[in-house]
């Protein structure tokens, strides 16, 4: 079952959920963050409960650690923020100076909460940890071998490792280890343990396509990545007994995806360009990765006759035709997809997923009902 939801009229660019999945922050194509309550059944809606105003250009990234119930925001004004809710209840915001000379486009809370990455248009990732002694965050820069800007990051189960991919089509895994924070060095199936900002590991694809989204299994051992060139890649080390991770890659058919997460052991959701999320399921480096399955089904997205007229002068503005009807696409989602999110479970087993559009709506999909109706669509 998939529910949609309509956000706004504008494009949503990032969104992120708190530890119980009852609040939701959001960027929708401006230089504030929103804060919304999640609705408890599909009857109801989002419905607004504060603005954080800080930031002076476009919201880039966002999240929500948590363990601390803090969020993070980066913004293409070069800067970030933590946003840490005090006792009355309002968000009050600590400037965390980045120290880069282009926008920051993604950043993603450690597992432990105790650091946070940003990926920059300066060629840099920026680890930033916070210093009770001058009460402030730190940033460290990861400079080495990044030649270009960083779009994606996700960071290892270990909280020690941190993956990125970049418009020099490459995906590197480096060293986050911060020895103010992280309590012990360790190996991992990357690599043994090293110093902040070593370069554990590194893939080239050939100059095919820009990364643009990567993230790692649920134990760490697999690294899922989506590139320009409408390729989905997997990077196996528990396939590799020593050597370099073994890389599966598979060509497939649809428009280029703009994100990925994992959703089982052996299964990644992927969507971007063709407005619909896309299940693949990888079998190991001998049976390759599945063509992939569309979890949008067309009878759950037609159009009905029930519109209300305020819905379809929403439809003609936002696809900018005086036709509200033809011009639909047979997805719920008419436009492409910018972002995907777990909402209930986890990359183990995630049980509901979110995704955000170019066409403002937000669609909260059921995965388990969703693999009963759909004729072979398997999450394993």
């Amino acid at each position: 079952m998939a529910t949609p939801h309509w956000i706004g009229n504008d494009a949503l660019v990032a969104h992120a959920f708190n530890k119980d999945a009852s609040l939701m922050a959001i960027s929708i194509n401006t230089n504030n963050v929103y804060i919304l309550s999640v609705p408890r059944s599909s009857s109801e809606k989002f419905q607004l409960k504060d603005i954080l105003k800080e930031h002076s250009s476009l919201v880039t990234g966002l999240d929500w650690c948590p363990i601390s119930n803090q969020i993070v925001s980066c913004s293409a004004d070069r800067n970030a923020y933590v946003w840490k809710q005090n006792q009355e209840g309002k968000w009050k915001p600590t400037l965390v100076a980045l120290q880069m000379n282009r926008a920051a486009l993604c950043v993603r809370w450690s597992p432990l909460g105790n650091k946070f990455a940003v990926g920059a248009g300066s060629k840099l990732i920026s680890i930033c940890f916070f210093e009770k002694e001058q009460d402030w965050w730190v940033p460290k820069h990861i400079k080495k071998q990044i030649k270009s800007s960083v779009t994606c990051l996700d960071w290892h189960p270990n909280n020690l490792l941190i993956a990125c991919g970049s418009t020099d089509y490459r995906v590197r895994v480096f060293s986050a280890f911060v020895k103010q924070v992280d309590d012990a060095e360790a190996d991992s199936s990357w690599g043994a343990k090293s110093p902040f900002q070593t370069c554990l590991y590194e893939f080239y694809g050939g100059h095919g396509g820009w990364i643009h989204s990567l993230a790692f299994s649920a134990d760490g051992c697999k690294l899922a990545w989506v590139s320009h060139d409408s390729k989905v890649s997997i990077a196996d080390t528990k396939a590799a007994d020593g050597n370099p991770a073994v890389v599966t890659s598979l060509e497939h058919k649809y428009l280029p995806f703009a994100s990925c997460i994992w959703i089982g052991p052996n299964s990644i959701l992927a969507a971007g360009h063709d407005c619909a999320p896309i299940v693949f399921n990888y079998k190991g480096p001998g049976g390759g990765i599945s063509e992939g399955t569309q979890i949008d089904t067309k009878s759950a997205s037609q159009p009905t006759n029930k519109l209300s007229a305020m819905r379809k002068f929403q439809d003609i503005d936002r696809m900018a035709t005086t036709d509200n009807t033809g011009s639909r696409l047979a997805t719920i989602h008419q436009n492409s997809i910018n972002e995907l999110r777990i909402f209930k479970g986890d990359r183990n087993k995630a049980v509901q997923t979110t995704s955000i559009g170019q066409d403002g709506q937000l669609v909260i999909w059921d995965l388990v009902s969703l693999s009963s109706q759909i004729s072979g669509l398997s999450i394993n």
